[in-house]
C-alpha cells in the first residue's frame, strides 16, 4: 500500500537536473501532481519544451516554482510544501570552478543549510508524509582507501570525510564526496534529534547513466557522469579508453523508479538505500558501443573483452532489491540509446557551426 493519496502532490527541488526531469516523468506516468523548483522562468520553459519534445504525458500536472538562493529559508520551503505528501530532495550544489579556499561557501555550506531547510520545512507542513533526500555514494565509500579489490560496501558503510575536510579540501572532487557526506548526516541528525512527523528516506546512487530528457544546450553541458560515456564516445578508434572513475553505476530511469517508491513504499521509511546496479569499466562501454552502433561508433579499440571489476570495490544493493522491489537495467540497455542520443547532438552541433 502507498503512503500517499492517488494523485497526491509531491515538490521536487532541482527539476531542471539530469535526474530531477526522469523523476519528474515517473511521477507524472503514475498520475501524481509535480511541484518542482527551479532558479529562473527561463529554464523551467526548456524543461518544459524538452519534456514535450520527448512526449511526456499529463503535463497539466506539472507546475513550476521558481527559488533562488534568497529564497532558502524555512517559511519559503514551507509554503512551498503546502498540500504536498512528499518531498524529493533532488537538487545539488556542485562546481569544478569552485578552488580551495572557497569550498566552505561554494559547495559545504550550500548542501548541508539546503538539506537543513528542507527536513525543518517539512516538519512544518503537516501534509508531508515522506521526506526523499537524493545523496550519493559518494557518501558511503572511502576514497583514500583506494581500489581496495573484494571490498563490498553496502549502505551501512559511511564515507569517514568530515565537515571540516571539506572545507580544507585539497581538490574539489574531495570537497564534493564531504558535502554528500555532511548533507546527508544533517538530515538523519535532524530526524533523530526532531523526530518529525514524517519519514525521511536517502538514497545513494553511483554514477548515473542514461538518456537524456531535460534539456541542455551543447555537449558541454553534459553532467558529470553522462560526461565519462562521452569521453568514450568521442576518442576514436585509434585513441585510447579513458581510464574508469567511481566504477559503480545505475540507470538514471532505475534510479527515478527507486526514487518513486522510495517516496510511496510502506516500508522504505527511516532507511537508507545504495541503489547502483553493478561494476562498469570505460573498456566495457566501449566494446558495447562498437558492437551495438559500429557506423557511428567512435569508440577506442581498447583490449576489448577486458574487465576489471576484480580490481575494484563492489556494491551490495540487495536492500533497494529487496525493500524496493528494484529490478536494473543492463549495462547495454541504458548506453545504447545515450550513444545515439550524444552522436545526434554532436551531428546537429556540428551542422550548427557550419552554418554560422
Amino acid at each position: 500500500m502507498s503512503t500517499l493519496d492517488p494523485g497526491a502532490t509531491v515538490l521536487v527541488t532541482g527539476g531542471n537536473g539530469f535526474i530531477a526531469a526522469h523523476v519528474i516523468t515517473t511521477l507524472l506516468r503514475h498520475d501524481y501532481n509535480v511541484r518542482a523548483t527551479v532558479r529562473s522562468m527561463e529554464k523551467a520553459e526548456i524543461v518544459r519544451k524538452s519534456f514535450v519534445a520527448a512526449g511526456v504525458q499529463n503535463m497539466e500536472q506539472l507546475k513550476f516554482v521558481v527559488a533562488t538562493d534568497e529564497d532558502l529559508t524555512v517559511d519559503f520551503y514551507t509554503s512551498l510544501m503546502a498540500g504536498c505528501q512528499a518531498v524529493l530532495h533532488l537538487a545539488s550544489s556542485f562546481s569544478y570552478e569552485a578552488k580551495p579556499g572557497q569550498f566552505e561557501e561554494k559547495l559545504m555550506a550550500p548542501a548541508v543549510k539546503m538539506t537543513d531547510v528542507i527536513c525543518r520545512a517539512a516538519s512544518n507542513a503537516q501534509s508531508v508524509r515522506r521526506v526523499v533526500v537524493m545523496s550519493s555514494f559518494a557518501s558511503v565509500y572511502d576514497a583514500s582507501l583506494g581500489l581496495q579489490p573484494g571490498r563490498v560496501y553496502t549502505e551501512k558503510d559511511w564515507c569517514p570525510l568530515s565537515y571540516e575536510d571539506g572545507v580544507n579540501a585539497e581538490a574539489a572532487p574531495i570537497a564534493y564526496r564531504a558535502s554528500k557526506v555532511a548533507a546527508e548526516r544533517a538530515a538523519w541528525d535532524f530526524v533523530r534529534e526532531k523526530r518529525p512527523h514524517y519519514e525521511l528516506v536517502t538514497l545513494c546512487p553511483g554514477m548515473v547513466f542514461g538518456k537524456m530528457i531535460h534539456g541542455i544546450n551543447s555537449l558541454s553541458d553534459l553532467n558529470a557522469s553522462n560526461q565519462i560515456v562521452w569521453s568514450v564516445l568521442k576518442a576514436g578508434s585509434d585513441g585510447e579508453v579513458p581510464p574508469t572513475k567511481a566504477p559503480v553505476w545505475v540507470d538514471v530511469e532505475d534510479l527515478a523508479e527507486a526514487t518513486l517508491r522510495a517516496a510511496t513504499y510502506e516500508n522504505a521509511g527511516n532507511r537508507r538505500f545504495l541503489v547502483t546496479h553493478g561494476s562498469y569499466d570505460t573498456q566495457e562501454i566501449a566494446d558495447i558501443v562498437r558492437a551495438a552502433l559500429p557506423e557511428k561508433s567512435r569508440a577506442p579499440l581498447g583490449e576489448p573483452g577486458k574487465r576489471f571489476a576484480h580490481e575494484h570495490y563492489s556494491c551490495d544493493s540487495s536492500t533497494a532489491q529487496d525493500v524496493l522491489g528494484m529490478m536494473f537495467k543492463s549495462l547495454r540497455e541504458s548506453i545504447v540509446p545515450l550513444a545515439e542520443q550524444l552522436y545526434e547532438m554532436e551531428k546537429k552541433e556540428k551542422e550548427s557551426e557550419r552554418k554560422t
